[in-house]
């Protein structure tokens, strides 16, 4: 189990470097204007499928139904189900981009838009293929997971990030000084790097017997996924309306709130997503198994381990950024535009942020716990009650703290939030874990 968080750690780690790489160069190659603004804008919608879709709830749907057929029914059986999800995810995700093309297709002959519009509508023609792609990868990394291969889904953000470096770095000395040539090209290369964020991963689990097919037989499993999708998929968008309500609650504070409160995220994500998130992954098919057997006590167990694993990795780490908040953002930040009046700006909120990192990596791997018991329910009315209380402590603590209250209510609605989640937790298993 070690040996597979700490490939994920890594990877993910690589992938987090190489993606302030590429946002380093977009600036550099594109600028700050309408080709950069117009890129970003075109490919917000594919992202946000992959987020909602690929990565949120079609693999916490799939990977407990794939993990119980595999258990119960053989390995045959479960990569028959693969085929079968993979059939029907092509044709709606097939005709969900077709919608998609079109309506930026007509969108685009508007007359009396401004250049970037026109710009971003057609860029968003190339991009938008890449939700097809991207998600049908999503899939066939679950079916990785479930089988513990966890090399080639940790490395699918590096091909993307691979391939956009690549695309920029071209662009930067074929297309001197034409950012139009050069944000196409960028594009080209998102499209190529969801190719190979497809393509290496199924041909690993080719090499596992997998053959993929098309199968739209009648399959009670392939219901249940179905099942499990919607619930699922309602938890995932809550959480993107939570970040952001507090990001659009920043911006009605003064002008620098909002950018404090990103900045403080994107500190904590980094711990949260290099180990946290990395042990959930791991740890989650296995959660499904022993769901899938009724092995309580193996799924108590284990349960227990992985908590321990985050506060390990999570409580260290808050109590390190809280102390060396202000030397950690002024060696980062502090240079260019980025002030030392900044910085002692940003210490309060980011302070406020990393009191809720335990709490932010504990309510994940909760929600997995439930999503191996196939529980997608319970999570996503929580999700939501989660959002309203953060959304009242929002509006109160903004009044005293500004975007430092912005944070702390994130905090305070999560700690609610996991301890909620928690104790519900026996209605799975008789004797709960009370204790890491």
């Amino acid at each position: 189990m070690l040996n597979h968080i700490s490939t994920v750690s890594f990877w993910t780690l690589v992938s987090r470097v190489l993606g302030l790489l590429r946002d380093v160069l977009l600036f550099a190659v594109l600028g700050a204007g309408l080709a950069s603004s117009a890129f970003i804008f075109a490919f917000t919608l594919p992202n946000l499928f992959r987020r909602l879709f690929g990565e949120g709830a079609l693999m916490s749907s799939s990977i407990p139904v794939l993990s119980e057929v595999d258990e119960k029914e053989g390995r045959a059986a479960s990569f028959s189900l693969l085929n079968g999800i993979l059939t029907r995810l092509f044709i709606w995700l097939t005709g969900l981009t077709l919608i998609g093309l079109l309506l930026a297709f007509l969108a685009g002959r508007l007359p009396n838009l401004e250049a970037r519009w026109y710009l971003a509508l057609e860029l968003s023609q190339l991009l938008f293929p890449y939700v097809v792609l991207i998600c049908l990868s999503a899939l066939i990394c679950g079916m990785l997971q479930t089988l513990s291969r966890f090399l080639q889904p940790a490395m699918s953000q590096v091909w993307l990030n691979l391939c956009m470096i690549a695309a920029l770095g071209i662009g930067w000395f074929a297309f001197d000084g034409d950012s139009n040539s050069r944000v196409w090209l960028l594009a080209g290369g998102v499209l190529f790097g969801g190719i190979l964020q497809l393509a290496i991963p199924a041909f690993d689990l080719a090499r596992s017997g997998w053959r993929p097919a098309w199968d739209l037989g009648k399959s009670g499993a392939v219901d249940q996924v179905w099942r499990l999708f919607g619930p699922g998929l309602l938890g995932a968008a809550i959480f993107q309306i939570n970040i952001f309500v507090s990001r659009f609650l920043a911006f009605t504070i003064d002008d620098a709130a909002a950018g404090l409160l990103y900045l403080a995220a994107r500190l904590v994500e980094l711990p949260l997503g290099v180990f946290a998130i990395a042990i959930s992954t791991v740890i989650f098919p296995q959660l499904s198994r022993h769901a899938a057997l009724r092995d309580l006590t193996g799924f108590d167990r284990l349960y227990r381990k992985g908590l321990r694993f985050i506060f390990i990795i999570t409580l260290p780490a808050t109590a390190g950024l809280i102390v060396l908040a202000e030397p950690v953002l002024r060696l980062l930040f502090e240079w260019g535009l980025f002030s030392a009046a900044d910085t002692r700006a940003a210490v309060p909120v980011l302070i406020a942020a990393v009191l809720g990192m335990p709490f932010f990596a504990w309510s994940t791997f909760l929600t997995r716990a439930f999503y191996a018991f196939q529980d997608m329910r319970r999570p996503m009315r929580l999700a939501a009650l989660s959002l309203v209380v953060n959304l009242c402590l929002s509006l109160l603590l903004m009044q005293f703290w500004g975007a430092a209250g912005l944070a702390l209510a994130n905090a305070l609605s999560s700690a609610l939030h996991c301890l909620l989640l928690h104790n519900l937790l026996k209605i799975h298993i008789p004797s709960p874990p009370h204790r890491p």
